[in-house]
C-alpha cells in the first residue's frame, strides 16, 4: 500500500498551527509538503469570495457580524487571527480572498485545491452567483481546483461553470446519500469518518475517490487506508506527513 503526500489534504490549510483558511495557513501547508489543500468559501455582501468557514466572524476575528452582511472593505478592517485560539500571536493576520489563493496556486503548479462552496452563501446568493465569481477568480488556475460542497445542486452545476472535477461532501452516510452519489458521480466523496461504519465494504465503490476527515492520528489514517479510503483530510498536515515519512524510513 503506497502512502505518500498525495493522499493527504490540508484541511483549511495547516490549521492546527495557524489561523484556518488564511494565506498563512495555506502557505505553511505547502511548505510542510502538502500537495492538496482545502478551503471554505463564503461571499461578502458585495460578492467577493473569501476563505471563511463560519457564516459569522466571531471565531475568526472575535468581532460580531456575518460575512454575507458585510462588504469586503468593512471586513478588511478586521484581523482574522482567531484570537480565542491563538490570543495576539496572529493579530496582524489580514482577511484572505480567493484571489490571494489563486496567486499562491500559480506559484505552486503541483498543488491542487479543494474549494468548498459553503451552504450559507449558496442559500443567500445562489449557487450560480457563487460559481460565477469563483470561476472568474480561479480562471488562471482552474485546472488545479476541484469544487466541493454539501449542496448537491452546486456540485452538479460546478462542471457546467468550468470546473473539470467535483466532490460531494456527505451529510449522512445512508442509502439515500448513496443514491445521490451515484447520480452525481463526483470525482471525490468527502465524509466524516465517525459517521461511517468501519468495515471493508463501507466505502461505496465507484469512479470516485474517498477523502475522510478530520483525522490527525497516523494509525487511524492507516486503518482507513486499509478499508479503502484514498485520502485523509487533516488540520495537522505537517505532523501527519512527518509521521509517514518516518514510517517509510523505518520500513
Amino acid at each position: 500500500m503506497k502512502i505518500d503526500e498525495s493522499r493527504f489534504v490540508a484541511h483549511r490549510g495547516y490549521a492546527s498551527k495557524y489561523p484556518e483558511n488564511t494565506l498563512l495557513a495555506m502557505s505553511k501547508a505547502i511548505e510542510a509538503g502538502a500537495y492538496f489543500l482545502e478551503c471554505d468559501i463564503q461571499l461578502t455582501l458585495d460578492h467577493v469570495p473569501l476563505l471563511h468557514h463560519d457564516p459569522d466572524i466571531k471565531r475568526s476575528t472575535g468581532r460580531r457580524g456575518t460575512v454575507m452582511d458585510l462588504t469586503f472593505e468593512e471586513l478588511s478592517d478586521f484581523s482574522f487571527g482567531e484570537p480565542a485560539r491563538f490570543g495576539e500571536k496572529f493579530a496582524k493576520t489580514p482577511i484572505t480572498t480567493l484571489k490571494d489563493i489563486a496567486g499562491l496556486l500559480s506559484k505552486n503548479p503541483n498543488v491542487q485545491l479543494f474549494v468548498e462552496l459553503k451552504e450559507e452563501s449558496i442559500c443567500r446568493f445562489g449557487a450560480g452567483v457563487m460559481l460565477n465569481v469563483i470561476v472568474d477568480t480561479l480562471k488562471p488556475v482552474i485546472d488545479q481546483c476541484i469544487a466541493i460542497s454539501f449542496d448537491e445542486n452546486a456540485v452538479m452545476e460546478a462542471k457546467k461553470w468550468g470546473f473539470k472535477k467535483t466532490g460531494w461532501v456527505l451529510r449522512r452516510w445512508n442509502n439515500k446519500s448513496r443514491k445521490i452519489t451515484e447520480a452525481l458521480s463526483p470525482d471525490y466523496i468527502f465524509g466524516n469518518y465517525k459517521k461511517i461504519k468501519e468495515a471493508d465494504d463501507s466505502l461505496w465503490k465507484g469512479p470516485w475517490k474517498w477523502a475522510l476527515y478530520e483525522i490527525t492520528d497516523s494509525s487511524l489514517a492507516i486503518k482507513w487506508f486499509k478499508l479503502g479510503a484514498d485520502m485523509v483530510e487533516t488540520m495537522e498536515i505537517g505532523e501527519m506527513l512527518d509521521a509517514f515519512k518516518k514510517e517509510a524510513g523505518n520500513a
